[in-house]
């Protein structure tokens, strides 16, 4: 916990969350700061807490905590001096999912040549660019900025240099061997996670990872929420890519700092994540992918370099995005796709990415149609009473049975949350004894007295006038009471429906069925973490695929590493996009009765 004095001279009547954000220091924002989500509380621990934030007895903080201090960010404006206590970042206890599998040829698409040229000379009158050229094997100079410096880079190294090249264009010439160092990075921009990889692209060795929380989701859990932000505020969208470049700095000092690798031996930075993520990363509006027919900008990146990005990588060094098919289906399930090898398979395959946005992808090696399920942050954290994401002291699996409950957490660490795992996990075991139906509604004590123990029993609550079931409490040990609400087992029902249905959808349009799927790979950390019995159980994979499911790990990283390292698989992922027919669901007429059938727990 970090304790913050916030002046009124200075903040006189602001928005506690808004200055939080402008230090830096703002508490996850899942509802965007509408005061839907309680995630924004922080402690008053001196100045006048009832002027701050009168209770409200339909808001997400209860009595208790409201007398102890407790306010939401986002509902209390400063009205006199503050001592607040906020918690402590999560970035560096996220356990974020960086596992990825399978390789590739080495081919990169980045490479350095040393050449010793021979000096001007009546007999060779050949300019510098023709005498560089014809030593590069083919490539072409295209930059008049390197033109510019040639005559030094050459004069000062006695004609001995390294030609950085790009397929056929030397990018840049630099004095001296150093074809020694040449490195490139492979980036996953997730709604919620940014991981990355640095590869050398001499050998192919991957010589570290990065990872963190994206610092966007001060402004909201999912797309729809930042795009919001970009429409309510004129400096929306350069503050959302102000967060991206400098977190990718962030992660490019890392590297250089730890490996001595100077900054300007960075050639290659290759980038995936969903449609919105890189039209933010690209400071490019996003208001047309939220509103009918959700077109974005741009589906192939047109390419560009460091320095038109500020990265603190070579200036001139690349910088690629894999395509980005529709509004709803991006980057990362492309690269999703290229890393489980489903479009060269000639058998049906189903790949699903279990996050804020559900992408589905249905086909083979001759046709796939994709969709994007609006699942929501459920799977994360995001919207449930006591989420929280893959971090220390997340509850991560559950155990029920008719006289208790067990649990275990992320590290071992004292329970303060559940994540995505750890709530599908609990109410599979909810539905298995009978503590809820199929429709999720919860029992109430007097019908449990009958059929469970005394432990059991105690444990079905209220919240805020609502049932609730108690998973861990402060008197074993957690942090705090940690429950699963009635409204929590609902955003899971709705999330699951939405990949359900899209997933009957594909069905439908490729005429198969569940008999027709040969495999079906689940990416990201949630599908990596997640037990499939219980994921089938709950009705969120369909139950007669469970023995075809193959957990692919972090498949966006990975696609992006491969196209990283090879030039083939980065024109396998341009293959792949032109394979992509995107099925929107909201123009289905089929899909809100598929979506309702789909809400019962079964």
């Amino acid at each position: 916990m970090k304790e913050i004095f916030i002046s009124h001279d200075k903040h006189q009547e602001d928005n506690l969350l808004g200055i939080l954000r402008s230090y830096g220091m703002a508490p996850a924002a899942p509802c965007g700061g509408k005061g839907i989500c309680g995630k924004c509380r922080v402690r008053i621990l001196k100045g006048d807490t009832t002027l701050c934030a009168p209770y409200d007895e339909n808001q997400v903080i209860t009595r208790e905590e409201w007398d102890n201090g407790y306010r939401l960010a986002c509902r209390t404006r400063v009205v006199e001096d503050l001592v607040i206590e906020v918690p402590d970042s999560h970035n560096a206890n996220a356990n974020i999912m960086t596992d990825c599998f399978s390789d590739t040829h080495l081919k990169p698409v980045i490479f350095k040549k040393y050449i010793e040229l021979s000096k001007p000379s009546l007999i060779d009158q050949a300019s510098d660019v023709d005498r560089i050229e014809r030593e590069a094997g083919g490539a072409v100079v295209r930059d008049i900025d390197l033109v510019r410096k040639l005559p030094d880079i050459l004069k000062n190294n006695d004609y001995k240099v390294t030609c950085v090249i790009a397929a056929d264009e030397i990018i840049a010439v630099e004095g001296g061997d150093t074809s020694g160092a040449c490195y490139g990075v492979a980036v996953d921009i997730g709604t919620t996670t940014i991981v990355g990889m640095l590869i050398d692209l001499n050998t192919g060795a991957e010589v570290a990872i990065y990872s963190c929380l994206n610092p966007q989701k001060q402004y909201g859990d999912d797309v729809i929420s930042r795009i919001d932000y970009t429409r309510s505020y004129p400096d929306g969208l350069s503050k959302l890519n102000s967060l991206i470049i400098n977190q990718l700095n962030d992660m490019l000092g890392f590297f250089c700092s730890k490996y001595d690798i100077p900054p300007a031996c960075i050639y290659h930075m290759n980038l995936v994540g969903n449609t919105v993520m890189i039209h933010i990363l690209s400071a490019v509006s996003v208001d047309s992918i939220a509103i009918s027919p959700f077109n974005p900008v741009f589906t192939r990146f047109v390419g560009a370099r460091g320095k038109d990005f500020g990265l603190d990588m070579c200036p001139e060094g690349l910088v690629t995005v894999l395509p980005t098919p529709a509004g709803y289906i991006g980057a990362d399930t492309i690269a999703c796709l290229s890393a489980c090898g489903m479009a060269a398979q000639p058998g049906q395959a189903l790949m699903i990415d279990i996050g804020t946005n559900g992408e589905i992808a249905l086909g083979n090696r001759e046709n796939i149609v994709a969709c994007a399920a609006a699942a929501g942050p459920a799977f994360e954290g995001g919207h449930i009473e006591c989420g929280v994401g893959g971090i220390a002291g997340a509850i991560n699996k559950v155990r029920l049975d008719k006289s208790h409950v067990s649990y275990t957490t992320i590290d071992d660490a004292p329970a303060m949350g559940i994540c995505g795992s750890g709530l599908v996990d609990a109410i599979a075991g909810m539905l298995k004894l009978g503590l809820i139906d199929s429709t999720g509604k919860i029992i109430t004590r007097q019908e449990a007295r009958e059929r469970f123990s005394i432990d059991i029993v105690s444990r079905l609550r209220e919240c805020s006038g609502k049932p609730c079931f108690l998973i861990a409490s402060k008197e074993t040990g957690a942090q705090r009471d940690i429950y699963i609400t009635q409204k929590d087992i609902r955003e899971v029902q709705l999330a699951k429906a939405a990949i359900m249905a899209g997933i009957k959808v594909l069905l439908h349009e490729c005429k198969a069925d569940y008999d027709d799927i040969e495999t079906v790979y689940l990416a990201g950390g949630f599908g990596n973490y997640i037990d499939m019995d219980s994921a089938t159980a709950i009705g969120l994979i369909p139950v007669e695929l469970r023995d075809k499911i193959v957990p692919i790990g972090n498949g966006a990283l990975t696609g992006a590493k491969l196209s990283l390292k090879s030039s083939d698989q980065m024109a396998e992922a341009g293959r792949i996009y032109k394979l992509i027919r995107y099925v929107e669901l909201s123009s289905r007429p089929d899909f809100q009765d598929l979506f309702v059938d789909c809400m019962e727990l079964v």
